[in-house]
């Protein structure tokens, strides 16, 4: 439902007036969506009037829109945009136009900036958080920081391979969704990095290799079972919210219950890979920098 308030109707004994203001109801008629004349109303009660020679200063009518597509939050929101303008077309007339739900679609436009901004606003403070406990070992800082990353990317991917368009709803699951998926991979990040402290350092390849298997056997052990813990009982939570017929409860379930899944991934088993694969890397541009087979400290990282 529209209506559209006009301010400034001007000199109604003009005729090219009255057909400038039937223009303005005609376009807004002639949209796909309308229903047509049949549900244009205006009621006398609320024409303002000049209390002396009765001249018409204001009034406001309203008229109807339907479809299967207006379910969709984005649909209704490219339709208020094209009331809007209409309604610039008629400067003249002073007319805006009103909808009860116009607050909420104004922020759909603002959806995706706001999400990508969230996203990459946690993304740079976890990473400055991970540096500053774990600055001495900047590669498990930077695959903790591209951890979160992919794992907000690929949330937002099944969001969209679903069909889940962005709405106010979805925006504030994905917030709560973005905070979960911080805290299995930081955990498993800082107890590699403190398992380094309590075993001997390698002197050459094969004690390195030992030296990084016990770290993250330690750290496994240490974070891989309360992880697993803490995802199977947030999704038996989560998934109580399906008993609930509501398009609220849906929509959080599945995002948190996809998200809950790539940090598991991730965690525990996306960063131990690339931990290892990342060592042998480091290790063989050492080894053609220095044709050496001792581990200098500064690798040992």
């Amino acid at each position: 439902m529209a209506t559209i308030f006009v301010n400034n109707p001007g000199n109604l004994s003009n005729p090219s007036q009255i057909q400038r203001l039937n223009k303005l109801v005609n376009e807004m008629e002639s949209l796909p969506e309308s229903w047509g004349s049949s549900k244009n109303k205006h009621w006398k009660a609320f024409v303002r009037t000049d209390g002396e020679n009765g001249t018409l200063k204001r009034f406001f009518f309203t008229t109807a829109y339907h479809g299967e597509r207006l379910k969709e939050w984005a649909e209704r929101a490219n339709l208020q945009n094209k009331w809007r303008d209409i309604i610039d077309k008629y400067n003249d007339l002073n007319a805006t136009v009103f909808n009860d739900e116009g607050l909420f679609l104004d922020l759909i436009n603002n959806m995706p900036t706001d999400a990508w901004q969230s996203a990459l606003a946690t993304l740079i403070c976890m990473t400055t958080i991970c540096a500053l406990f774990m600055g001495g070992e900047w590669r498990t800082v930077i695959l903790a920081g591209i951890t979160i990353g992919s794992i907000i990317l690929g949330t937002l991917g099944i969001l969209a391979w679903m069909d889940i368009t962005m709405d106010p709803i979805m925006m504030a699951a994905l917030v709560i969704s973005i905070g979960f998926s911080i805290d299995i991979p930081a955990h498993v990040s800082y107890h590699f990095y403190s398992s380094g402290f309590d075993l001997p350092k390698p002197i050459n390849k094969n004690d390195r290799h030992l030296f990084l298997n016990q770290r993250l056997t330690t750290t496994l052990l240490a974070v891989g079972i309360p992880a697993l813990q803490a995802a199977i009982s947030t999704s038996f939570c989560v998934l109580a919210l399906l008993l609930v017929p509501l398009y609220m409860a849906q929509i959080f379930v599945k995002i948190m219950f996809s998200c809950i899944i790539l940090c598991v991934i991730h965690s525990l088993i996306l960063i131990p890979a690339l931990i290892v694969l990342s060592d042998g890397i480091l290790w063989n541009l050492f080894l053609l920098c220095h044709n050496t087979e001792s581990v200098p400290n500064s690798i040992e990282s």
